[in-house]
């Protein structure tokens, strides 16, 4: 039965797309059949078949979820959701560490929704991915992660600050040390400025970098070897913004802020 169950669910798109229709409230045949763009024949067959597993039924010439049947369909979407997260970008998530991302992020990888890969152009190898830049400049507060250190990525962000961005940049110490050394200037610059704040986490970052804005969520890993390529994955759906703002504040609840004052400390 279980089996039954799980075919009628998923191995239709007809029958999933009735399902998911039907969430919004009961309707008629041909708001059914306007919506799934299919004749009456066809979708009179997908329905019998809802209707014998009870997860529709009829009633004043309405079709409407059975009580049960809600509550399976709202089971079901955050798995669709999953799978297509992952099948639209299989390769990445098979070839890359997702053992970086914290278990209670990692299950909520649905919200992760239209990633695109963006990689820089052969003519800047090493500058930052031309459409990942040019939303960063659209953007009025920026949040990163990151486990290295980009003289590129502290230019861009110190530019930023200077326009009065909202800044907010998570390091490991050995990034933030090698910073306060190399760049003092520009660490100073950044932490006499109001709207900009280093903070430094005491473990090892095992993801490349993670960046949530109010316009996008970017965020690159390593590869399941090791070896990092300068690349983002990038969404611009609200629920990726929210997933990037809750992976930030993961880090953020584990971080110290670093202040004027501490830098002769480091």
């Amino acid at each position: 039965m279980t089996t039954e169950l799980i075919g009628t669910l998923f191995l239709s798109e007809k029958r999933k797309n009735v399902l998911i229709f039907l969430l919004s409230g009961p309707k008629d045949i041909e708001e059914i059949k306007i919506e799934l763009n299919v004749n009456t024949s066809a979708l009179m067959t997908q329905i019998k078949i809802l209707m014998d597993q009870g997860l529709i039924v009829y009633s004043d010439n309405l079709y409407s979820l059975s009580v049960m049947g809600d509550v399976i369909v709202q089971k079901m979407l955050p798995l669709l959701d999953m799978l297509d997260t992952y099948s639209e970008n299989k390769a990445y998530w098979s070839d890359h560490k997702l053992s970086a991302i914290p278990p209670s992020l990692l299950e909520r990888m649905d919200e992760l929704k239209d990633c695109v890969l963006v990689e820089p152009e052969l003519h800047r190898l090493y500058e930052l991915p031309l459409k990942f830049e040019e939303n960063l400049f659209k953007s009025t507060r920026i949040r990163e992660v990151s486990s290295f250190f980009s003289p590129t990525y502290h230019s861009a962000y110190l530019e930023l600050a200077r326009k009065g961005v909202e800044i907010s940049i998570i390091i490991p110490a050995s990034v933030f040390n090698r910073f306060s050394s190399d760049y003092p200037f520009l660490l100073e610059e950044y932490l006499s400025r109001p709207n900009a704040k280093f903070y430094v986490y005491d473990e090892p970052i095992e993801m490349a970098s993670s960046v949530v804005t109010d316009h996008f969520f970017s965020f690159s890993l390593f590869n399941n070897n090791g070896v990092y390529h300068n690349h983002s994955m990038m969404s611009f759906s609200p629920s990726s913004i929210r997933w990037g703002e809750d992976l930030f504040q993961y880090y953020l609840e584990r971080s110290v802020e670093m202040k004027l004052e501490n830098l002769n400390k480091c």
